[in-house]
């Protein structure tokens, strides 16, 4: 039985690299040396997951018909995480990515399948190992971004996986959940993953 994964530290040290990611640097890439030196900064868990989900939008490509019109919004369901979604729509308050607005959705834990239907990105929140594992398991097959932030997220399915290293948030990416979902991911997402699953398993 799998050990449900610690809440992480509150407060968080922004490197170089996520910081030029957080705001709104054309690719995601290294730190130049110049930002390299500059001092760490803070921010909470829940301020850097929602600036990276945000952010993710701009690395993913969904099958034509995951948007029933040019203009179709992404939406974006956020499960047992109140904090990150509310952060998240905050920072989706009246923007666009790529010509298309952003809505972030609350989902109850208890709510069946029918639940992501519509959905672009799924984050699972919480620490309730089983519920998380149920609410992958739904997603499966689906062309959904799924982000998790819980030890063993990759292995249950999910694209997209956070982790903390040295007090900075990183993420872990499976190429291979992606092609089963049917999203393409940018390669310049790799670039910057801390690790990514490739080929069979």
């Amino acid at each position: 039985m799998s050990t449900p994964r610690p809440r992480l530290h509150p407060r968080l040290r922004l490197g170089a690299a996520l910081l030029s990611f957080l705001l709104g640097a054309a690719a995601l890439a290294p730190a130049v040396p110049a930002l390299a030196a500059a001092p760490a900064l803070t921010a909470s868990e829940e301020k850097v997951q929602a600036a990276y989900l945000y952010k993710f939008l701009n690395y993913a490509e969904w099958p034509p018909a995951s948007f029933a019109q040019p203009d179709t919004p992404y939406v974006i369901g956020v499960v047992a995480d109140d904090a990150v979604a509310d952060e998240l729509a905050r920072i989706a308050a009246g923007r666009s990515v790529n010509n298309r607005g952003v809505i972030v959705k609350r989902l109850l834990p208890g709510e069946a399948t029918a639940a992501l239907g519509g959905l672009h990105m799924l984050y699972i929140g919480g620490n309730e190992h089983a519920r998380q594992a149920q609410w992958l398991r739904q997603a499966t097959g689906r062309p959904i971004l799924t982000v998790t932030a819980f030890d063993g997220g990759l292995e249950q399915g999910s694209i997209i996986n956070f982790r903390t290293v040295d007090e900075r948030v990183r993420f872990e990416v499976s190429a291979d959940a992606a092609e089963h979902s049917g999203i393409r991911l940018n390669s310049r997402l790799f670039s910057v993953a801390m690790n990514v699953i490739k080929g069979n398993r």
